[in-house]
């Protein structure tokens, strides 16, 4: 009910499904609930796999999708042997980790030579992406903080239940990432093989070559031969 299925996310999807073939070992690093990429590529016929740091989500990822193999995991530490998956992907959760870096390595880690990895990034290249960046730090400031508790502490009153705890701070979670960043350590690693396509305003993706300016978008997607 929270997750919605984009034209991007499908786009994604049927992009996995052109270069991937059916029956092949998939993981989703960041699976959530399964939905909705987990859930599409298991039911498109392909071995599915998935990671979260989030044992309640794990928990409904399997009463919902019980033929995703998923299970509590770190995705800069993952307990999956080398070269063990046919693809690996990441979609809407690199801005969440700590060491995106360190996630990269471990998603290269596990998939096979010559299996495909996928990831997105917010582009912090894009001025959107930036200012709203900005906004969560301005947002978290002391004086801020301040006025959120007190409006905190007039909701407990008006209303009966417990407080959830997220409603009394406002926390900075997601950072974005410079895409120069991920094309120095893909480099770095010796990978050659990889392209970068950008989500455009009507969800479609295009390929940009990586010399191209990446400012005018907010989202670019990683696609990695290792």
């Amino acid at each position: 009910k929270i997750y919605g299925f984009l034209e991007y996310d499908k786009n994604l999807c049927e992009f996995i499904c052109e270069k991937v073939p059916r029956g092949a070992k998939i993981l989703d690093v960041g699976v959530g609930t399964g939905y909705p990429f987990g859930d599409f590529l298991q039911k498109a016929g392909y071995l599915m796999y998935g990671i979260d740091i989030s044992s309640d989500l794990i928990e409904k990822c399997k009463r919902l999708n019980s033929n995703i193999d998923c299970k509590v995991g770190d995705a800069e530490n993952m307990d999956f042997e080398d070269d063990y998956f046919d693809c690996t992907y990441c979609f809407h959760s690199t801005w969440y980790f700590p060491d995106i870096r360190r996630a990269i390595e471990e998603m290269l880690r596990v998939t096979r030579p010559g299996g495909l990895l996928m990831f997105d990034i917010q582009n912090a290249e894009n001025a959107e992406i930036m200012n709203a960046y900005n906004k969560r730090l301005s947002d978290n400031s002391g004086a801020k903080k301040i006025i959120l508790y007190a409006k905190n502490i007039i909701k407990v009153i008006l209303r009966p239940g417990t407080p959830i705890t997220s409603i009394w701070y406002s926390n900075v979670y997601e950072f974005p990432s410079y895409p120069e960043t991920i094309i120095k350590h893909l480099g770095q690693r010796g990978i050659k093989d990889f392209e970068i396509m950008a989500r455009k305003a009507d969800d479609s993706l295009e390929k940009r070559d990586c010399n191209d300016a990446f400012k005018a978008f907010p989202r670019l997607v990683f696609i990695v031969r290792k």
